[in-house]
């Protein structure tokens, strides 16, 4: 093998491998970190290897891109503000969503109280949203049979996010409950516009899913929480 392939370009390999890692970042921030690192490494290249004016013009514009990015992913977060129910939200099943990517996430949804007896989701039926509870209780019912009573701190209706996109069970407001809610045509949009935030919001539904069957599992079917 002739190393001169390595040894004479090593600045342009380096590029390059620093861009190959930056698409394996999960978070923004070092996405765009490794990919200005990469456009350093390639102003290199350009400048002391092959004298090209043109490539050192196009990876300092790619730097000043990314700079001004993370300056606005810094702006929102330093401007990102939570009320004690939606910091609950994000600790609880957000943790790894960055605060303005937390907000902008908040305010697709809305927080509602409702009433007793509300049914949020219908066996057998696609609900309309998925729910987060913050305080109260839940019913959870199948084929007329109790399963479990579900408290603050979970999802509602995130089963139906899988297969056929049908409730595999039904779920009623047993006492008043403080609830966020977001339409599942936002979620599907989201799947597509913002797949970093539908990431973490898989990541917490797993989270969620493991807790519930983990509690079902050391109380048995039926039992309170």
């Amino acid at each position: 093998m002739d190393l001169s392939f390595i040894t004479d370009g090593w600045a342009g390999h380096l590029s390059y491998l620093l861009l190959v890692l930056s698409m394996l970042m999960r978070r923004m921030l070092w996405l765009r970190l490794f990919v200005i690192a990469s456009a350093l490494a390639g102003i290199a290249f350009d400048y002391y290897w092959l004298n090209n004016p043109v490539g050192v013009f196009w990876q300092t514009l790619l730097i000043l891109v990314n700079l001004a990015e993370l300056f606005i992913l810094w702006r929102n977060d330093r401007r990102a503000s939570f009320s004690a129910e939606e910091q609950r939200f994000r600790d609880t099943l957000l943790p790894g969503l960055s605060p303005g990517r937390t907000r902008r996430f908040l305010d697709h949804g809305r927080w509602e109280t409702l009433a007793p007896g509300t049914v949020l989701t219908r066996e057998g039926q696609p609900p309309d949203f998925l729910t987060y509870l913050d305080d109260g209780n839940i019913r959870i019912e199948a084929h007329g049979r109790l399963l479990r009573v579900v408290t603050g701190g979970h999802f509602i209706g995130e089963m139906s996010l899988m297969g056929d996109g049908r409730a595999v069970a039904t779920a009623t407001v047993q006492s008043r409950a403080r609830v966020w809610r977001i339409e599942r045509v936002k979620l599907a949009r989201l799947r597509d516009t913002s797949p970093a935030t539908m990431s973490v919001l898989e990541l917490g539904i797993a989270r969620d899913m493991r807790a519930k069957l983990v509690f079902q599992n050391a109380t048995g079917p039926g039992d309170g929480p």
